[in-house]
């Protein structure tokens, strides 16, 4: 997902909250963050598909594969 896009995004979801597009993006990976922490091997092996350059996910990173993995489904 284009930088962008990603940004238009958050903000469509932060006017429809009422918060700003950077506190939607911090609420997702405040989500991120506790599922990822999740010691249960199998919701470690799905966090384990998602391809990430940090530590952890970004909220970016995860919306990208999310729509990658939904396109895919349409597409079958």
């Amino acid at each position: 997902m284009r930088k962008g896009k990603f940004s238009k995004v958050m903000g469509t979801i932060g006017q429809e909250e009422g918060i700003s597009a950077k506190e939607v993006e911090r609420k997702i990976q405040l989500a991120i963050d506790s599922g990822f922490d999740n010691p249960d091997e199998k919701v470690q092996a799905e966090w384990a598909k998602i391809p990430f350059k940090g530590e952890r996910p970004t909220p970016e990173e995860v919306i990208e594969y999310m729509c990658k993995k939904l396109k895919l489904k349409q597409n079958q």
